[in-house]
């Protein structure tokens, strides 16, 4: 008798979870099952064709940018001809002419703004 009414208790709480877990678990195939109505209505209207994938690019799609040139060849030095590594002039820079311009160009944009922030004080 001493162990029953703790019994009682603990498949009750037990219950109460499992009764929880099921409530949640129709919940959870309800929301699946609308979620995927929605999307078979949504490919019936559609059409069932998949949209189109546009890249957009920096320079806009109607723009035509030139490409920077090449490197220029150089000749390798006599002594390291034999031993296959490059000279410096040889590999290609890191940062371009256009990257530079670019660079200072928001570089003095923030130091304009800069300047503004002094000039208020």
């Amino acid at each position: 008798m001493v162990f029953l009414f703790p019994a009682i208790g603990l498949l009750l709480w037990i219950g109460v979870l499992l009764g929880a877990l099921v409530l949640v678990g129709v919940l959870w195939a309800a929301f699946g099952l609308v979620v995927g109505l929605v999307n078979f209505a949504h490919l019936l209207i559609r059409g069932n064709t998949r949209p189109s994938v546009q890249r957009k690019t920096a320079a806009g799609p109607n723009r035509i940018v030139s490409r920077a040139p090449p490197p220029p060849q150089a000749t390798r030095a006599p002594g390291l001809a034999e031993s296959g590594t490059k000279t410096a002039s040889e590999i290609w820079p890191k940062w371009n002419t256009s990257h530079r311009r670019y660079v200072e160009g928001e570089k003095s944009h923030w130091q304009e703004q800069f300047d503004a922030l002094n000039y208020r004080e």
